[in-house]
């Protein structure tokens, strides 16, 4: 784990992608990852949200390369959680969102809170959330869902 730098967008943009396009079809219809995810998007976007503030955090493996990423907003929301399909079921997204937990911890965040997937609904029941909702959703004409999950965590202890 590091956090993101400069020169990653692409293989962020990338894993973003595949992830979508490629792992999402266990749990959603090739016309929903279609619409989720139309295109490659713009390396240049991700630069500018890994920018904006929040924490935005990258999984390498022993190449460097970039298999997964996350990040964290100010307010305690994860917004993206993203790997790469073939270290899917590795533990890469869990040990994303432990380091993401620890940096809301000692940032003294109370509250973390997701729109999760079915795939990442999984992961974050797992690591204690509780699901508030299923929200349907129409993107680009098609119907997906995807859920709204809550974990309340203490923060770090102080000095």
């Amino acid at each position: 784990m590091r956090r993101y730098a400069s020169g990653d967008a692409g293989a962020v943009a990338d894993v973003f992608f595949r992830s979508v396009r490629e792992a999402a079809l266990a749990d959603y219809s090739a016309e929903q990852v279609h619409a989720w995810a139309p295109e490659r998007r713009d390396p240049d976007w991700f630069d500018r949200r890994a920018r904006d503030g929040r924490v935005f955090l990258v999984a390498v493996n022993l190449a460097d390369e970039i298999v997964g990423y996350a990040d964290l907003e100010s307010n305690g929301h994860i917004d993206h959680m993203f790997c790469r399909p073939d270290v899917v079921g590795h533990g890469v997204a869990s040990r994303l969102y432990d380091t993401l937990e620890r940096h809301a911890r000692s940032a003294g965040i109370n509250r973390l809170f997701v729109e999760a997937s079915e795939s990442a609904r999984r992961l974050f029941a797992r690591k204690g959330f509780a699901l508030l909702r299923r929200q349907d959703l129409v993107v680009q004409g098609v119907d997906i869902h995807n859920y709204v999950m809550e974990k309340l965590i203490g923060a770090a202890p102080g000095p």
